[in-house]
Formats: structure tokens, sequence, C-alpha cells
């Protein structure tokens, strides 16, 4: 054990100790006591501060009693000063042991607050303490900023109650009269932030007890759920939205496996597109492609397995027989998902039913390629013929008929049988020519034919020949009176063009050639045609024609239906012959193209085009549009985008008012190019016009392929309007389909009042045509504009009606 040493047996000034002077043993007898008590007081097993404490307490009680010994005396027994020391260790001892129990105490209670305090504010909840009165006594710091106070000293004393509004409210009261009441509760409300800012709170309540078991406070834990309310809000508005899509749109919905073997998810439409529930095609994937017609079964399993293999999105049109014996056609689109790895993993999609569309697509090849009087193929199929045959590459002849003196015949024997007389030349026709001709009747007294077989000239004019014979005795046959004879003209392919315009053009010269050579003859195409009807000086005079100013550009005005404002203005270019007057441009083009000059006078046309209407913007004609026409040869041209750059860089005006004018021959000539030029005017800015449609091959592909911006309807279709109900539906399917792919209509021909009022009907965007005007110089047309600068009413009587 530990030996302790208090002083020396010599006492002096210089020992360890404490030293006295006196010589007596008890006050070293009582000094030693003091010595030993306030050592074995101190000596007891406590912490540093208790030891501390009593040390000092008996080393100083036991000094002072060795002070007042002499004043004490000396009873028996224990020393006086001895027990006064005793009595002060005790006593010290018995003040340290009470110290200490407080001082841990406080310190316990202080290390819990601690800690509660860290915990409170550690928690990621908005955390409050709150009284039997519903009053927050304490708010953690976290607590305090989701509810946007500056600190939790703003909330402190606030009513917690009163932060709830309505049911959350209601369901707050109940909440905590259960949590006072000795339950643990929750509940789920809207509350508002002090800022007034309204929050979802899932908020759960802990009654806090004494040790009799009653409750004093509740601890509130609040969790901001605003997020993910807002986000549940929005998935139910969107699943609302998706559930009433699927009620009134003739539409599935669906998600595919990559395999193909199960849906993720059909919508409801299945019942109205296939005739099928969602359910049974879940538990059945294939039962809908039991029902595709076998001829369109491959094509559509290829494009099935395109989409995953190519990862691309596809599209099939194919029919299906439902359960009634009805024969629907269906468009499926698919789009694949891909997993994070790029795998395709699912494929969505809808399913439409475009029976009615494919209806009117089919109404409208009847009605455009077929001629009602004969059973012939009309225009449109000939376009459309002569298009697929250039495509092909194969030589062939073109044979333009025309009927002489056809008026007179028409007068002298009545329409009834001008109409049966109609209808035996075409069937003379199609005896005559060898059996792969193709024959049309392109209207009135006028035919065409098609041949592949004899693309010769020595042929073709022993055809003619032996049309010629056939009309005179044919007629007859006929009826008995009637001696009809034909001119003909013969344009020959590749050699007179590359497309219907410029074939059908060279021979309608041809055949006029052959009538200004006395009738019931043919010639061919070319300058040698030309020449023949005294247009010798066409091809002599053109290539001057420029230079000298001859040329001159007329408009004619593109108005809304509905106000008959002025939209816009179509560039028509005429030739101002110095001796034979205005000459349309359907007899100098040809030429022009023939001759190789095309692509000059084009360049021309846009920039004088452009130069007017820089001038009517400068007068105040801001919003109007300009469209000028692009030959095939332009557009084959690499110079096209970039000189239509320059020119509207020059004339200052928004690529979005002038609009280029294609026909189908221009655009289907050359497809893979005419796409490119297409699309790098479409990025110019420059909107894109298709014109004549209907009656050019494949009318309806080029809407998919090139996008245009406006289509203008045929002025044939225009024609037969107010007494062709067919027609009518046509045109406004042409519309309403126009419309769906966001494109404007616009209709050409408009000669009637009546024809007009049907077009507002079927919310036609835009007309043209003779009713509203016909094409205008410049000055007449800024009259028509109501602009400043020009006399109105002198003008009118200045501008007559071009040709």
């Amino acid at each position: 054990m530990k030996s302790w040493r208090f002083g020396s047996s010599t006492h002096n000034s210089s020992s360890s100790g404490v030293t006295l002077s006196g010589d007596s043993a008890a006050p070293k007898n009582q000094l030693f006591l003091s010595n030993f008590l306030s050592w074995f007081s101190s000596y007891r097993k406590t912490n540093v501060t208790d030891a501390l404490v009593a040390v000092t307490a008996g080393f100083g009680v036991g000094s002072l009693c060795t002070l007042v010994q002499p004043w004490l005396g000396s009873p028996t027994g224990l020393p006086e000063s001895a027990r006064v020391a005793v009595a002060a260790i005790v006593g010290a001892t018995i003040s340290v042991a009470v110290y200490r129990k407080l001082s841990g105490d406080r310190a316990r209670q202080s290390a819990a607050a601690a800690l509660a305090s860290a915990l409170l504010d550690a928690n990621r909840e908005c955390m409050k303490l709150i009284d039997a009165n519903g009053r927050m006594l304490r708010v953690s710091e976290y607590g305090a900023a989701l509810m946007d106070a500056a600190s939790p000293a703003e909330l402190a004393g606030a009513d917690w109650l009163g932060f709830w509004e309505g049911e959350s409210c209601a369901a707050a009261r109940s909440s905590f009269a259960g949590a006072i009441s000795g339950n643990r509760t929750s509940f789920r409300g809207l509350c508002h932030t002090t800022t007034g800012r309204p929050k979802w709170w899932d908020s759960r309540l802990i009654p806090i007890k004494d040790d009799a078991g009653r409750v004093v406070a509740v601890v509130c834990a609040s969790l901001d759920i605003t997020s993910q309310t807002d986000l549940l809000t929005q998935l139910q508005e969107k699943n609302e939205l998706m559930s009433e899509m699927e009620a009134h749109m003739p539409l599935v919905f669906y998600s595919y496996s990559a395999n193909f073997e199960h849906f993720h998810y059909v919508s409801t439409g299945a019942v109205k597109v296939f005739g099928i529930t969602s359910a049974v095609l879940r538990e059945n994937p294939t039962a809908w492609l039991d029902l595709v017609i076998p001829d369109d079964l491959d094509r559509l399993h290829e494009e099935m397995r395109r989409i995953v293999t190519d990862s691309a999105d596809g599209k099939a049109q194919y029919r299906i027989r439902k359960a009634d014996g009805s024969v629907r056609w269906l468009r499926s689109t698919g789009y694949p998902v891909r997993d994070g790895r790029g795998s395709v993993v699912r494929i969505i999609g809808t399913t439409e039913d475009v029976t009615a569309e494919q209806e009117w697509i089919t109404a409208l090849d009847q009605l455009a390629y077929a001629d009602s009087l004969t059973g012939l193929a009309n225009r449109a199929a000939l376009v459309r013929e002569i298009e697929r045959r250039c495509a092909m590459g194969a030589p062939f002849g073109l044979m333009f008929v025309d009927l002489d003196r056809f008026k007179v015949l028409n007068d002298t024997l009545g329409h009834v049988a001008a109409d049966r007389l109609l209808k035996g030349i075409g069937d003379i026709i199609r005896a005559a020519l060898p059996p792969d001709a193709f024959v049309a009747r392109l209207g009135g007294d006028e035919f065409a034919a098609l041949i592949g077989s004899v693309a010769e000239k020595g042929g073709l004019e022993r055809l003619a020949e032996t049309l010629l014979s056939e009309f005179s005795h044919g007629g007859r046959a006929v009826r008995a009176d009637a001696f009809v004879t034909a001119s003909i003209g013969i344009s020959l392919y590749p050699e007179h063009g590359a497309g219907h315009e410029a074939l059908l053009t060279s021979a309608d010269v041809a055949m006029y050639a052959a009538k200004k050579a006395g009738r019931n003859g043919f010639k061919f195409a070319g300058i040698e045609a030309a020449k023949t009807i005294g247009d010798f000086e066409l091809e002599r005079d053109l290539p001057d024609a420029l230079a000298s100013g001859q040329f001159v550009l007329h408009f004619q005005a593109i108005h809304e239906p509905g106000s008959l404002s002025v939209h816009s203005a179509e560039v028509l270019i005429r030739w101002h012959h110095p001796t034979r007057g205005l000459i349309p441009p359907g007899v100098f083009i040809p030429i022009l193209e023939e001759m190789g000059c095309i692509t000059g006078v084009g360049v021309w046309v846009l920039n004088g085009a452009l130069s007017q209407l820089a001038a009517w913007r400068r007068s105040g004609a801001s919003n109007l549009g300009i469209s000028v026409n692009v030959s095939a040869k332009q557009l084959r041209g690499e110079a096209i985008v970039e000189e239509v750059d320059r020119a509207l860089k020059k004339y200052n005006i928004p690529p979005g008012k002038l609009e280029i004018e294609l026909t189908e021959t221009v655009l289907m000539e050359n497809p893979l190019q005419a796409q490119k030029a297409v699309a790098a005017l479409t990025s110019l800015g420059v909107r894109i016009a298709v014109d004549d449609f209907g009656t050019g091959y494949s009318s309806l592909k080029y809407l998919a392929d090139f996008a245009p911006h406006t289509l203008k309807i045929d002025g044939s279709f225009t024609a037969k309007l107010a007494n062709d109900a067919a027609t009518r539906t046509i045109v406004e399917g042409i519309i309403g389909l126009s419309h769906k792919l966001g494109i404007d209509v616009i209709a050409e021909g408009v000669e009637q009042e009546e024809q007009l009022d049907i077009l507002r009907e079927v919310k036609c965007d835009y007309v043209q045509g003779f009713l509203l005007g016909r094409p205008e110089t410049p000055d007449c047309f800024s009259a028509r504009l109501n602009l400043p600068g020009l006399d109105r009413a002198s003008s009118a009587q200045e501008c007559p009606s071009a040709p």
C-alpha cells in the first residue's frame, strides 16, 4: 500500500510539512491528526474536483485548529481541535457529496438538452414541440426554414393550428386532440408558411408525458411532401387526359415488347379499331395479327422487324377483316424505346382506322383519272402515265389528236349525238393503235395517246396516217352524216421533253401547226412545227427578247375567300412581241427550254418579281406575298438556291414572303435532286407550293416526300364544284387532308360565285381565278391594292384583261 509522510522527525523552517513554534507534544499530535484527517478526506475515491475541494477544506480546517488551540484548552479525550477538524472534514465531505450530486444532475440535464436540441435540428423534417394549448414552444432550425421563417424564434409561441385551413385544419385539430389524449396520431394536410406559400405536409404527433402519465406536450414531425403531391397531381391530370383521349379518339395506344410476344399496355380504343378488347390482346398479343389481310401481312411483319433491328421509327398501312366481315384500313406507327445500352426493349405507338381517308383517295383516283363520257383515261391519268414512263426511261411517242370543226358538228348534230360521236372516236383510236397504247380524252374534242412499242418517227407517221383514215370512215359509222377529220401533233420522249408539260405542249404546238397547214394531217413537234405555222420568228426573236425588254410581268391576285382581301400574287411572264403583241407563256416557254434559255429568263422573272414586291412593301403592302414558278431545268441547276438567296437579300424581302411554285412534273422528273433543292430552299425560309394538284403522277406521294407549305387544287376540280357532288366531296377531302398535314390550300380557276361560296363552306384557305381578277400589269395590281401613287379611277380604264 501507499506510504504517506507528513513532515520529518525534526521540524524546522526548512523541512517539508508544517512547523509551529512551541515544544509541547499536543500541538504536534493535533497537527498530525488534522493533517491525517485532511489526507483521509482527500483520499476518498472521487473525481478530481471532489478531491481538490476535500483536501483544501481538510488542510484549511486542520491548520485553523492548530492556530486556535492555545485558546481552547486541553480537555480529556480527543483534543478539541481534532474534534473541530473532524466536524469540518465531515461537513466538507457532505458538502462535496451534495455538490457532486447537484453538479451531476445539472450536467446530465444540460447534456440531454444539448443532445435533444442537436437531434431536433439534425432531423430533415419540420420538428415542433407544442404545449397542451397548441402553442409552439420550440421549432427546429430546419423546420423554421421549411416554414419560410427567419429563425425558430419567429415561430415560438405561435398557434400551431392557426397555420391550417379548411379540411386540413379539421384534420390537424382532430389529430392534436388524439395526441393530447395520449395517442400517437398522424394526418396529411395543406398549410401556409409564414410568407403565405401553400405546402403539403405528412405529420406525425407523439404525446410527451410526465412521471404521473399526464400529457404535458406534443412533438410534431412534419415531412414536406409538396413536390411529391404536385407530381402526383400532375400524374393524375395526365392519366385523366389520357383516359379522355382514349374515350373520344379512335386510336389505340400501345406498348409492345421488343419481341412482340406481349403487350405492356393497350388502350381501350382497341375495341373500336380492332373489335378486340384490350384484355384479350394482353392475354393473346398476336390476336390482332390474325385479322390482317394475308396480302398485307408480310409487309407489316417486315416493318415491325425493321423498327427493332434498325432502332428506327416505323409506319405501316394495312387492311384487317373484323369479326363482322367488314374490311378496314389501319395505320400503325411505332417508336423504339431503348435501354441504357441502346438496345430496344419495347415499342410504343398508335394504331388508327384510316378507312375514310383511303376511301377519299380511291374516290379521288376514280374522279381524277377517268373520263366519265368515254370511259377512257382523263388528262390527269395521262399526265401520271407520262411521268411513269419518263421515270422508266424507255422512249415513247405522244400523239395529240384534235377533231377539226367539232364545234360545227356539235351545233349541227346536237349535244347528245355529239357525245355519242366522241365515244365512237375514242373507240376508233383504241382500235387503230397498238395494244400497249395508253389512250386518254383530254376534254372537249381533244384526245391523246402514248405509244411505247413504236417510238421512231417512221412508225409514228404510219400510225398517224392510219388514224386519219379511220376517222374519215369510222365517223360515218357512228353517224352517217358525220364526216370527221382531225389534226394530230406528235412529240417524242426524250427528244422533245422529259415530262408531261413539255411533251404535251410540244405536241399541242405541233397539232396547231397541222391545223394551220390545212387540217386532216399531222406534224411533229419542235422548231419545225413552229416554222410551219409561221412562228419561225419566235425562235429568231427569243434570244433578243430579254435584252430588249420585251418580256413583261403580270400579276394575278390570290384572295382570302371570306374577306376577299388580297393575300398574295402569282407572277406570270408575258412576251410583248413587237409585231404580234402579248404572247402567252405556253407558246414560247417550250422553245426557250429547247433553246436552253429558260434559266436566264427564270432568274430575270425572280428578280423582277421581288423588285416589284419590294416597291409594294415600301408603299404599305407589308403583308403581301409573291409566288414565282420555277421550271424543271432551273430546279436541276445547282445555282437555284444561291440565286434565290441573293435576290431575297438584294431586295430585302423576308424569305417567308416568297413562294416557289413547282408542278408535279418538276418534282418527279428527278425526285432525289428535287428533294435536295426543295430542302435547301426551305432552309432559307422560302415557302414551297405544288401546282396543279391531282393532275400528275402519284399526286399524294409528294406531300410526304417534299412537305410543301401550299397545295394548289387544279382548276379542273374547281370547274366541277357547283354541278358534281362527288367533286365537292373530293375537294373537301383534299382540304381536310392538307389541313391535317399543316398545308395551306389554294383553289385555282374560280370563275363563278357558286364555286366561291362552296370553297368558303369547305374551309379553303385561298382562292384564285378570273372571277376575282385576271393577270394584271404592276400598275393595275397596285390599283387593286389601293396603294398610293396611282389614280384608281383612271387606272381602272387603262387595265385591260391580260391573256
